[in-house]
């Protein structure tokens, strides 16, 4: 195997960032938990012969993470391709207002999103048994941890 092949930087990443489109829609999830989250989902998802196909093996998985009051389940918008930085892009719109009558709405915002990063991985084939069963570590990690949310009122 080539060192190429070996290094970490060559694997398929998953990415994750944040864009709210409506006013007063948004989740207290800060940079920290875009770090955390891209870095741990990264570790647990191989691409697929069908994404390696289609884009190559140094294509990355990118997930903007949004939301909006009137869904009721989750709005998937993608891809977006972009050759030059090598990115797959899809945008994972959260139900805001059933996701805000949950007893804990940012666990419950967790749980939308990675139900829409599997539907994403499925349409390309990638195994998710790993990332399905860290699931609950995963949130569990961002959910005890302070510097993931960005209150400023607090």
């Amino acid at each position: 195997m080539t060192q190429e092949r070996e290094g970490v930087d060559d694997k398929m990443k998953m990415l994750f960032t944040q864009i709210y489109i409506q006013v007063g829609v948004t989740f207290p999830f800060n940079h920290m938990f875009q770090r955390y989250l891209s870095a741990e989902t990264t570790k647990l998802v191989e691409p697929s012969p069908r994404f390696i196909e289609l884009y190559g093996e140094d294509y990355n998985l990118v997930f903007n993470v949004s939301a909006k009051k009137e869904l009721a389940i989750n709005e998937i918008v993608g891809p977006r391709v972009t050759k030059r930085d090598k990115y797959v892009e899809f945008s994972i719109f959260l139900p805001f207002t059933p996701i805000m009558q949950r007893p804990n709405p940012n666990e419950s915002a967790l749980e939308h999103l990675f139900e829409g990063v599997y539907d994403v991985l499925g349409r390309y084939e990638i195994d998710i048994l790993q990332l399905k069963a860290e699931q609950g570590k995963l949130i569990g990690e961002i959910m005890s941890s302070a510097e993931m949310f960005g209150f400023e009122d607090e």
